[in-house]
């Protein structure tokens, strides 16, 4: 059996004094259309892509997400190219704003959405952004995938509760300024060795003729195998990264170092001790 997904992920330019917000959005866009070109099956865009750049009101006020213009370029090239879409933006809903993910389908319909549950201290206190509360997963067409958004993948719980929903492919879309790209990579690479997940991250990034010096976003728009094996990498520049894996790619390995052999992540599930865990949630 094989169940190949061709997966790309978006990395526009940092929004800064050479990069305004509408080029930006101009860049994801042609991005995206590009990966829709070469026959994407699933394509991830980076954190608050309809607001980076924007003044305080677009923050404060950014209108519903499914009713911006944003939300209709994106909807359409999903269906024009029959491809998947994660959009990021910030939505606006009665009971405030929220960090979310839309999960677009290949006929440009939002199927789910993700509210990021672990906010930064600006988001709490300066931007008012409201805090999500569950971790959903998605069945798509090829198979279950689940989102983590930026500041979560600080925290192993929610890649890990993912996992245990059978997620297979977790989308990290991200902003993450004062982190290196070495720092990233190691995230990213343990959280998709712990959980034996697939994991795609999407960023902001730096056109060529732009001096990457400490300080600077770091890109890192990159997929990641079960195994921690860094499959594609846009690095610190404007672009994207593509890789087509293949979901029933067996994920054997030997158990406990001398056990029987079998499916890893089926071993990681077992052999788990929630009863000892009590500690991460007492007191909470």
């Amino acid at each position: 059996m094989s169940r190949p997904v061709h997966i790309c992920t978006i990395q526009p330019p940092a929004v800064g004094d050479d990069v305004s917000h509408e080029q930006m959005e101009d860049t994801a866009l042609r991005l995206l259309e590009e990966a829709g070109a070469c026959d994407a099956d699933l394509v991830c865009l980076p954190e608050y892509l309809n607001v980076m750049g924007c003044a305080d009101d677009a923050w404060r006020s950014p209108g519903p997400a499914e009713q911006s213009p944003l939300f209709d370029k994106v909807a359409a090239l999903a269906r024009l190219h029959t491809m998947h879409v994660i959009l990021p933006v910030l939505d606006e809903r009665e009971d405030g704003n929220f960090n979310t993910s839309l999960v677009i389908d290949r006929s440009g319909q939002v199927v789910g959405r993700y509210d990021k549950t672990h906010l930064t201290a600006v988001e709490r206190e300066d931007q008012g952004v409201q805090v999500g509360a569950t971790y959903p997963v998605f069945d798509l067409d090829f198979g279950r995938i689940g989102i983590m958004t930026c500041y979560d993948g600080h925290f192993p719980e929610v890649a890990r509760l993912l996992s245990l929903a059978e997620a297979e492919i977790i989308l990290f879309p991200s902003l993450q300024r004062r982190i290196t790209a070495e720092q990233l990579e190691l995230q990213i690479r343990c959280r998709a060795i712990d959980n034996c997940v697939w994991i795609v991250r999407s960023s902001y990034g730096h056109a060529d003729d732009v001096a990457w010096v400490p300080g600077l976003t770091a890109g890192k728009s990159c997929i990641v195998d079960f195994e921690a094996t860094v499959l594609a990498d846009a690095g610190p520049r404007v672009g994207f990264a593509s890789h087509t894996v293949d979901l029933d790619r067996p994920r054997t390995k030997e158990r406990s170092f001398g056990g029987t052999i079998g499916d890893a992540r089926d071993f990681l599930h077992a052999d788990r001790r929630p009863s000892t865990y009590g500690g991460l949630t007492d007191g909470a």
